[in-house]
């Protein structure tokens, strides 16, 4: 976003000089998730949570069987901003991470929309922006017993798709989303 421009330049311009610039590239990451215009055209959610969740499979210094992405049995297409759905989703599973537990990522149709739940993790554990990312996302609901946080949110379907990345974007590129949200849990930064 052209907003947050001069921050992005001065962000390069530090890790130019070798500086740890990951931490406040989360917060601009998230800050332009927050305040992205809806995509002219729509991502289907299958196919980018289907990205998404093999790279964080891939990156993520965890168990195997740790992380369940579950489909819907439609194509889902929905006018989120990518950085959005990624921002929301990654945010959601730094808390899951942190919590050690397991995490499940499911989508469903539901009378022209979609819904995306997340479960898993210690409610005491997930990241404060996690709230304000659902609300941009559209009606959410959390689950406040006890057991693993959970959280449902609808997202209006839209026409026109987009194709998602590639599964090497995320992982490959030391600035993509899934680094920079995961940073600190990937298998390289324990190495």
């Amino acid at each position: 976003m052209p907003v947050f421009g001069p921050t992005r330049a001065a962000l390069a311009a530090a890790a130019a000089r070798g500086a740890d610039i990951l931490p406040s590239l989360r917060l601009v990451l998230t800050a332009e998730a927050l305040t992205a215009p809806p995509p002219s055209r729509a991502l289907e959610l299958n196919a980018e949570l289907d990205v998404l969740c093999a790279a964080v499979r891939e990156l993520a210094d965890c168990r195997a069987g740790w992380l369940y992405f579950c489909p819907a049995y439609a194509s889902l297409p929905a006018a989120v901003p990518r950085a959005l759905l990624q921002g929301t989703v990654l945010t959601f599973l730094r808390g899951v991470l942190r919590s050690e537990r397991r995490a499940a990522v499911r989508l469903a149709a539901q009378q022209g929309a979609a819904v995306l739940a997340l479960q898993g993790g210690d409610p005491a554990r997930m990241p404060g922006d996690l709230p304000a990312l659902l609300h941009r996302c559209g009606a959410y609901v959390t689950a406040t017993g006890s057991g693993p946080w959970a959280a449902a949110v609808r997202l209006p379907l839209s026409p026109t798709l987009r194709e998602p990345p590639a599964p090497a974007d995320l992982v490959l590129d030391r600035y993509s989303a899934a680094k920079v949200y995961l940073d600190g849990l990937c298998v390289e930064d324990v190495e």
